[in-house]
């Protein structure tokens, strides 16, 4: 998502568009924001640590189309480099783009471009993640081959919450480049699903299906001597 200033008048094609366009600002300021109010016809956000910022934004004139109405005060409160919007979610959408931009770059450099556009760094503010970005030895060009991430807040959530049993699952990636995805899920007390890690590989086979197990059961302390 391109960097831009939030101002009065700016539109959205939907509600959607607009909660996504808040995170990025959010995540890229610093702010931590929270919802007073989340409809499907009117968002209203304000500072989660207590400033006057706020901003509302509704559908016009009844449709589907959102638009800023009113942003007031301004942030006093100190920047911060942890961020909840920060999520799996939102780092796999950046480094989707990073990787289809820029497919010679090494993982130096993309762990480097990460830090620095979304100012979040996940093993200092998040220590215990896992995030593994491999390419094909045997291309001239630095190609993809497959990733895995996994938060460290994630696994504990599901270590301390859930019950003793992991839901797997694949998914095509709808993209010019194809691809698979793979999650791993738990499930808490209320029934609730809690993500746990996820891969994204080049297609669904044996050798990928155990390569991911291998660091998901790594992660959370599953593998014995029999590795």
């Amino acid at each position: 998502m391109k960097n831009f200033d939030l101002v009065v008048g700016m539109k959205f094609k939907n509600a959607h568009e607009f909660r996504e366009v808040l995170r990025d600002y959010s995540v890229r300021e610093g702010y931590e924001l929270t919802l007073k109010k989340n409809e499907s016809y009117r968002v209203t956000t304000v500072c989660k640590k207590g400033c006057d910022w706020r901003i509302h934004a509704s559908s016009v004139m009844g449709g589907p189309t959102f638009q800023i109405k009113t942003i007031k005060g301004e942030h006093n409160c100190a920047k911060s480099n942890t961020n909840k919007f920060a999520n799996y979610k939102y780092l796999g959408k950046r480094v989707e783009k990073i990787v289809r931009d820029n497919p010679d770059i090494n993982i130096d450099q993309l762990k480097n471009t990460i830090t620095r556009k979304c100012e979040v760094e996940l093993r200092k503010y998040n220590p215990g993640s896992k995030f593994i970005l491999r390419k094909k030895e045997d291309f001239e060009t630095p190609t993809f081959e497959k990733l895995y991430f996994s938060l460290n807040a994630m696994k504990n959530a599901f270590l301390e919450g859930c019950r003793p049993i992991i839901g797997l699952d694949g998914c095509f990636l709808k993209t010019i480049h194809g691809g698979q995805m793979f999650v791993a899920i738990g499930r808490d007390g209320n029934e609730n699903m809690v993500p746990i890690a996820l891969a994204v590989v080049q297609m669904e086979n044996r050798e990928n299906w155990t390569w991911f197990l291998r660091e998901l059961l790594e992660d959370i302390g599953g593998l014995g001597d029999g590795r």
